[in-house]
């Protein structure tokens, strides 16, 4: 729609009886948004456009599936012999004088209160930081580096009905498709498949009315099951932490909700359709739940920061490391690695970054130069757990205690008794087993740095 065949109007909800339009005639032509949804062209109409002192008819096409609510393109800049100055970000109709600003920016304020850096080094730290300030943001950015593609293969598409919910939960459904709708995560579709919606319940504190005491997903265990699964490892969390350099300076980066940077596919946006009792939607941007998001999404990262990973940059998913020896490497490291992620168009979570510190928590480890030792507060959770009353319980303290084995000796010899209570259909808790049981827990808070 960028050839300047007219502006471009969108009515999320259908055509309000604002204004009538002529309809459009029924026609084989294809609109795609440049997300690669589809969309239907429903009509025309004429309005009004003031920017100030500026006004002129335009005419707009009327679309059912756009991620902003009007656009205004090569029509309205030839009207108004708009000029766009992209150094300034500012936008200039000079007939008028109106000389629209770029909104003013906040400074970028990281925490370093647990950096151990002079005053002239953390100024030179923020500075770098605020040269990067648009790298950060409370929204997610948005790569094309890969695409999340979902193969089904010759596979037909798959349907659910609906889950039914009360009216407080359909009311809590629709507030979160609203944000994701405004957000351009989402956008509404005419699809073959359809997952239900699933909202499961966040521990909070908030109350069970409220919207954001729910994790709103989708059941794609139907698509799922018909999808490929993509051919790629995940690091393992071992190798990356034995690889790590013991250094002085450290800084780990969160990118920004992690997944929803990755863009699906144009070919296969249809398939993440999921049904509501207010229509279908589909995800412009990879959501959780999906086969192979976790591959797909770790791909994208590691082809992202190629040129850095293994020198002095490690990642695993969302979670960035970034080890230096000396203050000034570190600056010229964090300056290599922002201009990869800001060139890919992803975005940091400012409040989940750490900068400049001499030791950091990772992975529920405490790295330094020293070396990797555990995390005193989570241990605590162990050493503070009662003794098991049933297997379910054998097995949650053998998968917190396996995560740091390698801090204690024998640990498969020790564990042996509670090994026997996960087999065993009924649930005996022997002398044996209270031994190995107290053993680690003892073992755990001697734990050595490696």
């Amino acid at each position: 729609m960028g050839h300047g065949s007219g502006e471009i109007f969108y009515f999320g909800g259908g055509i309000p009886q604002l204004f009538s339009y002529r309809p459009r005639q029924k026609t084989k032509d294809r609109v795609v948004t440049a997300q690669g949804a589809p969309c239907n062209h429903l009509g025309r109409v004429e309005l009004q456009i003031r920017i100030r002192e500026f006004q002129k008819p335009l005419e707009f096409h009327i679309l059912d599936n756009m991620q902003y609510q009007c656009i205004l393109g090569i029509d309205f800049m030839k009207a108004s012999r708009l000029t766009l100055d992209f150094d300034q970000k500012s936008l200039i109709i000079p007939d008028n004088l109106i000389k629209q600003l770029p909104k003013e920016e906040k400074p970028v304020d990281i925490d370093l209160t647990e950096s151990k850096l002079g005053d002239e080094q953390q100024r030179q730290l923020e500075a770098l930081c605020n040269n990067f300030k648009g790298l950060f943001s409370d929204q997610p950015g948005l790569t094309h580096v890969v695409y999340h593609e979902i193969d089904t293969g010759d596979k037909g598409p798959v349907v659910s009905r609906p889950y039914r919910y009360d009216r407080v939960k359909q009311g809590i459904i629709d507030y979160h498709i609203d944000k994701m709708l405004r957000d351009g995560t989402i956008c509404p579709i005419n699809s073959p498949y359809a997952s239900p919606v699933v909202l499961t319940r966040k521990k909070n504190d908030l109350p069970p009315d409220s919207p954001e005491a729910y994790r709103f997903a989708i059941d794609y265990r139907k698509l799922n099951g018909i999808t490929k699964y993509p051919r790629y490892s995940l690091p393992v969390i071992d190798d990356l932490l034995t690889n790590i350099p013991h250094t002085n300076v450290m800084s780990t980066l969160d990118l920004r909700s992690g997944y929803f940077q990755l863009a699906i596919s144009p070919r296969d946006i249809e398939k993440t359709a999921f049904i509501t009792r207010n229509g279908t939607f589909a995800f412009l941007r990879m959501p959780f739940g999906l086969s192979g998001a976790a591959p797909n999404f770790q791909r994208a990262i590691d082809i992202i920061l190629k040129p850095v990973i293994g020198r002095f940059v490690l990642v695993y998913m969302d979670d960035v490391i970034i080890t230096s020896p000396s203050f000034k490497d570190h600056l010229d490291h964090l300056t290599r690695v922002f201009t990869l992620l800001r060139d890919a168009g992803l975005k940091l979570n400012k409040e989940k970054c750490h900068f400049a510190h001499d030791k950091l928590k990772y992975l529920g480890l405490i790295i330094s130069k020293e070396g990797i030792e555990t995390d005193n507060k989570k241990i605590r959770a162990i050493t503070e757990m009662k003794p098991p009353k049933n297997n379910r319980e054998v097995s949650k303290f053998l998968g917190m205690t396996g995560w740091y084995q390698k801090f204690i000796p024998r640990y498969a010899d020790i564990c042996e008794p509670l090994y026997q209570l996960k087999k065993e259909a009924k649930f005996n808790w022997s002398g044996e087993a209270q031994d190995s049981f107290d053993q680690i827990k003892r073992t755990l808070t001697e734990a050595p740095i490696l």
